[in-house]
């Protein structure tokens, strides 16, 4: 199994109790393929907070190669 270094990037939408309307959390963030363990963690996170609820999330990987800017990303 090969392992490599994405930049993972995931919005979510979350509800409130205390909000009507629903919310979109976004993060990016430097993770490993194929197991994703910090998307997963980011998940986990909001789901267990008793005033949210994750509603959907969708997310995007962009593979790192030598050109990838990884200027604003914490390595």
């Amino acid at each position: 199994m090969d392992i490599d270094a994405v930049i993972i990037d995931v919005e979510f939408e979350v509800s409130s109790r205390w909000n009507p309307y629903n919310h979109h959390v976004c993060f990016r963030f430097i993770d490993t393929a194929p197991n994703k363990p910090r998307l997963l963690n980011a998940l986990y996170e909001l789901e267990r907070n008793d005033d949210l609820e994750v509603i959907d999330y969708n997310y995007s990987e962009t593979p790192i190669t030598e050109k990838t800017n990884l200027k604003d990303l914490e390595v």
